[in-house]
C-alpha cells in the first residue's frame, strides 16, 4: 500500500466506495425550493459529466410537485432522492392531487397548444428509464433511472452547420 492511499485507485473509486451513495431531502412545497433542490442535486454529482442531465431532471419533477400537487399547500413538502450508482435513481415524491403524472410519447409541436407534459418529456429523454407509482390520494414518486456511462445530453447533440 502506498502511503497516503487507503486501498483505492483513484478519488472517483473512494467517492464510489462499496455500494451506492443514497441521499434523500424533504423541501418545503415553495418554487424557491426547486432552486435548492437543483442546486444539490448539481453538487452530488459534480464531476460525473451528468451533472446537468440530473440538475435538470430534478428541476421539471420538483417543479412538477410544486405547481401540480397538494405539495405547494400550505405545509406542503416534496421529496428528493438521488443514488449515485452506475444506474443513479433520480426520484422526487408529492403529496398527490386532482390527476396522476404521465409522460408523454411525443412532444407537441410549438404550435400547437400545450397543457403540460413538455418537462417530463425532456426528464425522459434525458434518463435511461422512467416511471411512477403512487396515486393521487397518497401522492406520487415519479423517478428516472440515468445512465452514468452514458454521453452527457449536450454532447450527444449534432453541431448545427454553419
Amino acid at each position: 500500500m502506498v502511503k497516503g492511499r487507503l486501498g483505492c485507485g483513484s478519488a472517483q473509486e473512494w467517492l464510489k466506495g462499496p455500494g451506492p451513495l443514497v441521499w434523500r431531502r424533504t423541501f418545503p412545497g415553495r418554487t424557491d425550493q426547486i432552486r435548492e433542490a437543483r442546486r444539490l442535486a448539481a453538487v452530488l454529482f459534480a464531476g460525473t459529466a451528468r451533472e446537468d442531465d440530473v440538475a435538470l431532471i430534478v428541476t421539471e419533477l420538483c417543479s412538477n410537485a410544486v405547481l401540480y400537487t397538494r405539495s405547494s399547500q400550505p405545509g406542503g413538502w416534496f421529496g428528493l432522492e438521488l443514488v449515485l450508482d452506475d444506474l443513479a435513481y433520480v426520484a422526487v415524491t408529492d403529496l398527490g392531487g386532482a390527476g396522476a403524472p404521465s409522460v408523454p410519447s411525443r412532444m407537441a409541436p410549438h404550435n400547437e397548444p400545450c397543457l403540460g407534459g413538455r418537462g417530463l418529456f425532456l426528464a425522459s429523454q434525458l434518463a435511461f428509464t422512467m416511471g411512477v407509482h403512487g396515486s393521487p390520494a397518497v401522492g406520487h414518486t415519479v423517478w428516472t433511472d440515468v445512465d452514468m456511462h452514458a454521453r452527457p445530453h449536450a454532447e450527444q447533440a449534432t453541431p448545427l452547420a454553419s
